[in-house]
């Protein structure tokens, strides 16, 4: 320690092609009215501005740090920045956000009043492009009961003490949206966070961010495989988001039913299904067939549907036999309200074909001459690791 016992904060920002907000990063950094701070960059060898204005800080010797090459990734860089850090508290702050005036003092205040504490947090305010006040994100104290019902830190207003971050082996390289959530609910689970009530970050949110385009395609995903990941089930909060993200049909097949889905479509690979033999109503004939294109991350194919009797008050149970490729893989029960198979792949052919053989049909009520098993409402490939987050929640897809 120097400048009279205050710790030293290592402010680390990643940093990949933002010359036009990097500037004012930097300089809510440098003028906050903490004297020990250093502020390293880590950039993932950026082809705009970024260069040339970090060059501009050089002459803050000690205080300022960059270092531009290719990496893996914003974790990657926080993992490379951490790394690199001398401090005893790190802040994490994105090259398009912004500390508030006083955010690091205020921050080093409470870890010093809570030595118990392995992170502390305050509020955060929504900025846009222009860096104008847009609202205030929802922050509440955390711990690790809240944080399963929800992400109420908000990442550029939080500082970790160093030695606790790297406990946790720095963020998860294998996470691409949600991997600061990941990082909270980990140091919650051994440590109390210090909670700050005051503005310390802006948060900023414009049309080409993260979250603005990556949500629907990557963030509800890796929220939901993560929460349970730690807590063995998803929150009802998260779940009653859910349909939010359901915003495409998840079969390829043309004859599918655009309105009619309930898997969320972050879920699985449908441009995987090249063609299947399902009815455009969802109904599946007795000899279901669908081919699937194949790799070494595709191994399940899910089949969500239902059993329905022409006959109100009559519920059916029959099974269903399956090859893969020609080989019996086993026999599936389709019953009533509904059913989830998880049918094994072969994940070493290029194509796979898989039938599945229905022991009753009846024929069509509606007065067309085809004949019909049951209601497959999803059909879904996928990886091994979405196949292991379905057989622990279950109960999620059931509904």
């Amino acid at each position: 320690m120097d400048h009279q016992g205050l710790p030293l904060v290592s402010v680390i920002t990643p940093s990949f092609n933002q010359g036009r907000f990097i500037k004012e990063t930097i300089e809510s950094v440098l003028g906050q009215d903490y004297p020990n701070i250093e502020h390293i960059v880590v950039d993932g060898g950026s082809t705009d501005v970024t260069i040339s204005i970090l060059q501009q800080y050089s002459h803050f010797g000690d205080r300022f740090r960059f270092v531009s090459e290719k990496d893996r990734g914003q974790s990657h860089a926080i993992n490379k920045g951490l790394s690199m850090a001398r401090g005893e508290i790190i802040g994490w702050l994105n090259s398009d956000d912004t500390y508030q005036p006083g955010a690091i003092r205020k921050a080093v205040q409470a870890l010093q009043s809570r030595p118990d504490c392995g992170m502390a947090h305050g509020k955060c305010y929504v900025i846009n492009e222009h860096s104008q006040v847009q609202t205030a994100l929802h922050v509440t104290p955390a711990d690790y009961n809240n944080l399963y019902h929800g992400c109420v830190v908000c990442q550029p207003a939080a500082f970790i003490r160093k030695n606790v971050f790297q406990q946790m082996d720095g963020v998860d390289e294998a996470l691409n949206f949600c991997m600061d959530y990941d990082l909270w609910i980990r140091i919650a689970q051994s440590y109390p966070i210090a909670y700050v009530n005051d503005f310390l970050a802006n948060a900023r949110v414009y049309s080409t961010t993260k979250t603005a385009t990556q949500w629907h395609t990557v963030g509800i995903s890796e929220v939901l495989m993560t929460v349970e990941k730690h807590y063995g089930s998803v929150s009802p909060t998260w779940l009653r988001h859910a349909p939010h993200y359901r915003k495409k049909p998840v079969q390829a097949s043309p004859s599918v039913n655009a309105n009619r889905t309930d898997i969320p479509a972050t879920f699985g690979h449908p441009d995987k299904i090249s063609s299947m033999n399902r009815y455009g109503d969802l109904w599946a004939p007795p000899l279901f067939r669908i081919t699937v294109q194949t790799d070494p991350s595709i191994t399940t194919l899910l089949v969500k549907g239902k059993a329905q009797s022409t006959y109100p008050g009559h519920p059916l149970h029959f099974p269903c036999n399956v090859l893969v490729n020609g080989v019996a893989v086993g026999t599936f029960m389709a019953s009533s309200p509904f059913f989830v198979w998880d049918i094994p792949l072969d994940s070493g052919r290029p194509v796979n074909q898989v039938d599945i053989l229905a022991s009753k049909f009846m024929k069509d009520p509606s007065g067309s001459n085809r004949m019909i098993s049951y209601i497959a409402e999803n059909v879904m490939p996928l990886t091994a690791a979405e196949t292991a987050f379905f057989k622990r929640s279950q109960n999620f897809f059931k509904r």
